[in-house]
């Protein structure tokens, strides 16, 4: 499997068409990848659009409006590119209330969702979101845990034992202490699961709220195990710098990794309580 960590520099757009013209120059470098993972609230990009009569505590709301077209705006990229997109996160609508949701779209335009379970203070107390309530199985391989997910070790302990070797983590950070803490937890689910992470990062400023800045890179994240490298990034964007981290995942590797480590954490787990 070919993966690519999409690290997306905030943009300010004029239109829809931009945005979406933004998102056709991503996709376009992701030449004979698999997976395209975006990064969380990408679709923050749109918020100027907006106009200044929308109070930042409605702003999820609104741009929940634009929900639908860009799911099927991935479902059209994904089909014409042949290509599998994991759409970083956008705002959806859930009855009355706002979620923050991924879209997960295969090359045959077959959509899967994932909502963000685990709330920052910002999203729950400005925003008002709904959290979301479990994981959805995804395609073969697959996890997907957005951003703040990330750091509960339990939720990629449970995409691993559903047969995740792969987590995308589309992440949106403000601060290097956020990335940090996103990179970190990326490398110890890694390391705990024995499986691949691929961090994508939201990066850029908007001038001001929602988005006063936005910092990282993105990378493809191995663990820290032979055969994979001492660092065990596989590739890795720059930092603030759009582009893609692409990388082909070993799957042999990662079983041999997995069996026959100096450290096998993943056989040797422990189900139940430690004393």
């Amino acid at each position: 499997m070919k993966v690519a960590a999409a690290n997306w520099v905030l943009r300010r757009v004029a239109s829809v068409r931009d945005f979406e013209e933004h998102l056709l120059e991503i996709v376009d470098q992701a030449v004979g990848v698999d997976w395209l993972i975006l990064p969380e609230l990408l679709i923050l990009e749109l918020a100027p659009l907006l106009g200044a009569e929308v109070a930042e505590p409605d702003l999820a709301r609104a741009l929940a409006g634009f929900g639908d077209e860009y799911e099927a705006l991935l479902v059209r990229l994904a089909k014409d590119h042949a290509i599998g997109i994991i759409g970083g996160s956008h705002f959806a609508r859930s009855g009355d209330r706002i979620v923050n949701l991924c879209a997960v779209v295969d090359p045959t335009g077959t959509v899967w969702r994932q909502r963000k379970n685990r709330l920052t203070r910002y999203e729950r107390d400005v925003w008002h979101l709904e959290a979301g309530g479990g994981l959805t199985a995804m395609p073969p391989e697959l996890g997907v845990l957005v951003c703040y997910d990330s750091e509960f070790p339990e939720a990629a302990r449970a995409q691993a034992e559903r047969g995740s070797r792969v987590l995308a983590v589309p992440a949106f950070t403000e601060t290097r202490r956020g990335f940090q803490r996103v990179r970190w937890c990326c490398l110890a689910r890694a390391v705990e699961n024995q499986m691949f992470v691929v961090h994508a990062s939201l990066t850029g400023s908007l001038g001001g709220e929602p988005v006063p800045q936005a910092v990282g890179s993105s990378a493809v994240i191995a663990p820290s195990t032979e055969p994979f490298p001492e660092a065990a990034i596989l590739a890795e964007t720059g930092w603030n710098q759009e582009g893609l981290a692409i990388a082909t995942l070993d799957f042999d590797a990662l079983e041999l990794s997995r069996m026959e480590g100096s450290v096998r954490p993943w056989t040797e787990r422990h189900d139940g309580v430690w004393v």
